[in-house]
């Protein structure tokens, strides 16, 4: 047990330590000009080892993304049973956007690199997977198979794309104020269409 214990620590300091060297170098060099052998130079590894713990460059920018998936996942499943499951997706990602503010440096970091390949890799991947962790929490609460009942699928899609419609509104507009109301804006805009077609 304390092999394990000490072995997932040294993995823990060695992602750190990887990802504090990426940001470092994005930082001094750009995203497009530094490489994974520099990465790994500057993080005392081996290139190799860079590759056991992210698949590309860009899964750097992210690295927070399994951390993100694994808290929404631990808020949704805090919800009362009870609850509408579109509704407990809708507060979750309100406080998901609250939480946005502890961020700052992350957020200048991604607009200062952001490339159309770094937003690819979010949307084509991140998101989807996303997706999948929303989709699967509504289809448990509900009791169906998400390949057999399209509501876990559509309900996660429209939370996902209003959320990340919200946040580059917000983006765009130079980051003022809090991301929770324009999140807010964006779930009513949801609201008011769905009553256009009778709720």
């Amino acid at each position: 047990m304390a092999s394990t214990g000490l072995r997932e620590l040294h993995a823990a300091r060695t992602r750190d330590a990887i990802v504090s060297a990426a940001l470092e170098l994005f930082e001094q060099r750009g995203f497009q000009a530094t490489t994974v052998d520099e990465i790994a130079a500057r993080a005392d590894i081996a290139p190799r080892t860079f590759f056991r713990y992210f698949p590309t460059k860009e899964a750097v920018l992210f690295a927070r993304a399994a951390e993100d998936r694994e808290r929404l996942a631990a808020a949704l499943g805090a919800r009362p049973a009870d609850e509408h499951p579109f509704v407990s997706l809708t507060t979750v990602s309100g406080a998901f956007a609250a939480d946005i503010h502890k961020r700052q440096s992350d957020i200048r970091l991604l607009q200062k690199l952001s490339t159309e390949k770094v937003w690819a890799y979010q949307r084509t991947l991140l998101d989807a997977e996303m997706v999948e962790l929303l989709a699967g929490f509504v289809a448990d609460r509900l009791g169906v198979h998400t390949d057999e009942d399209p509501r876990p699928r559509v309900w996660a899609g429209i939370v996902m794309t209003t959320y990340r419609t919200a946040f580059h509104l917000w983006l765009d507009g130079g980051r003022r104020g809090r991301l929770e109301p324009v999140v807010d804006d964006a779930l009513a805009a949801v609201a008011e269409a769905s009553a256009a077609l009778g709720g």
